[in-house]
C-alpha cells in the first residue's frame, strides 16, 4: 500500500504541474457556461415537449396525434398517464394532454373534452404550449361538421420548478469537462511508453492494474475538484441550484470520471504513438460532445442517430447529472444511468488491462 500511495502522490504532482490539462479541461466548460449563461440564462427556450396519453385509441384520436406530431414547434412523446405526468413534474415535458376513453365517440356526437396539464412555473413556456395545443384544437373544430366547437379543453396547471437554459446547460458542461479531462489519459500512457517511463516501471513490482489504479485515483481527485469549481461558479454567477443530494452528485461525477478514464486507457493500450492516441480520443469524444446532450437536447434527433445516442456513455452521465442537479433525483432514480456507466468502465478496464504493454 505504501507503493500505491507513493504513486498516487507522484501522479497528483504531475497533474498539478500539467497546467495545460487543467486549463483546457476546465476552461472549455467554464467558457461555455459563461457564454450560454449570458446569452440564455434567463430567457432561453427549446422546442416545446408535449406528452400525449391516448386512452381512447380511436381513428379520431389517431388523427389528433398525427396533427400534433406534424407540428414543427412540438416534440411529441406518447406514454401512460402516470409516466407523462411524472415527466411533467420532473421538467421533461412542457405540457401533457390526455384523450380519455370515448373521445372519438363523443367527438362524433358533437362534443369531446381533452384534458391538458401545463407547467405553470414558467409563464412563457406555459403560454407557448397553450397556444400550440389550442391551435391544433381550433383546426380540428374547423374541420368538424355540425357543432361549432365540438372539442373543448379542460386545462389544469402543474407546479414544477422553473428550469432556465443555464440550469439545463450546467450539468452538460460538467459531463463534457469530465470527458475531456479524463479521456486524455490514453495519450499520457502512450507518451510514457515512448519516453521509457513505463520500461523503468516494468522493472519494479508495479502491476499494470496498480499503475492504472493509482492514475485513476489521482485523476479522480482532480475531477472532483474541477467539478466543484464549475458548480461553484454556476451557483455564484448564475444562481444555479443543486436540488438533489450532493453525495449522489459526487457519486455520479466519480463514476463518470472513472468511465472516461477507462475509455482513455483502452486508447492508450492499443495506440503506439501519442498522435494515434489523440486521434482515437478525438474520434471518441467528438460524437459524444455533439450527441451526448451536453449543449442541446437529443430527444428530437433523427431516428437513425437514436441507436448511437443510446450507447454513448456521456448520454447516461449527462442524464444522471441533470436528474440530480435539476430535478433532485435520488440514487434509485438514476441507478440505470449509473449501472450503464459502471458497465462501460468495467468492460473498458478489463480490455485495457489485457491489452496493456510496458514497451
Amino acid at each position: 500500500m505504501k507503493a500505491f500511495f507513493a504513486l498516487v502522490s507522484a501522479f497528483l504532482m504531475m497533474l498539478r504541474r500539467n497546467r495545460m490539462l487543467l486549463i483546457a479541461s476546465v476552461g472549455l466548460a467554464l467558457i461555455s457556461v459563461f457564454v450560454f449563461g449570458w446569452l440564455f440564462g434567463s430567457s432561453g427556450s427549446t422546442k416545446l415537449r408535449l406528452g400525449v396519453v391516448d386512452r381512447d385509441d380511436s381513428a379520431l384520436a389517431s388523427q389528433m396525434l398525427t396533427q400534433l406530431q406534424q407540428s414543427d414547434s412540438l416534440t411529441v412523446t406518447i406514454g401512460s398517464r402516470d409516466a407523462e405526468l411524472q415527466a411533467l413534474r420532473d421538467a421533461h415535458r412542457d405540457a401533457v394532454i390526455v384523450l380519455q376513453p370515448g373521445f372519438g365517440t363523443n367527438l362524433r356526437h358533437g362534443h369531446a373534452t381533452i384534458q391538458v396539464y401545463y407547467d405553470q412555473s414558467n409563464p412563457i413556456t406555459q403560454s407557448n404550449a397553450r397556444m400550440a395545443v389550442q391551435s391544433i384544437v381550433t383546426n380540428i373544430n374547423q374541420q368538424a361538421a355540425g357543432s361549432i366547437s365540438p372539442v373543448t379543453l379542460d386545462e389544469q396547471a402543474v407546479s414544477v420548478h422553473n428550469l432556465r437554459q443555464i440550469d439545463w446547460l450546467t450539468p452538460g458542461m460538467l459531463g463534457m469537462m469530465l470527458m475531456w479531462a479524463n479521456l486524455s489519459i490514453g495519450s499520457v500512457l502512450v507518451a510514457w511508453r515512448q519516453q521509457g517511463i513505463l520500461r523503468r516501471l516494468a522493472a519494479t513490482p508495479v502491476h499494470p492494474a496498480m499503475l492504472m489504479g493509482t492514475q485513476m485515483l489521482a485523476r479522480l481527485i482532480l475531477s472532483l475538484a474541477q467539478g466543484a469549481i464549475l458548480i461553484a461558479v454556476a451557483m455564484a454567477v448564475f444562481k444555479v441550484q443543486v436540488i438533489g443530494s450532493w453525495w449522489v452528485l459526487g457519486l455520479a461525477v466519480a463514476l463518470g470520471a472513472l468511465t472516461m478514464m477507462s475509455l482513455g486507457f483502452v486508447a492508450g493500450s492499443f495506440a503506439r504513438t501519442p498522435e494515434a492516441a489523440q486521434a482515437v480520443t478525438f474520434l471518441v469524444s467528438f460524437p459524444m460532445m455533439f450527441l451526448g446532450g451536453s449543449y442541446f437536447p437529443t430527444d428530437s434527433a433523427p431516428a437513425f442517430l437514436a441507436p448511437i445516442i443510446s450507447v454513448l456513455p456521456l448520454s447516461y452521465l449527462n442524464d444522471a447529472l441533470r436528474q440530480i442537479i435539476n430535478n433532485g433525483a435520488s440514487l434509485q432514480a438514476v441507478q440505470t444511468d449509473l449501472l450503464v456507466l459502471a458497465a462501460w468502465a468495467v468492460a473498458a478496464l478489463l480490455l485495457s488491462v489485457r491489452a496493456f504493454k510496458w514497451i
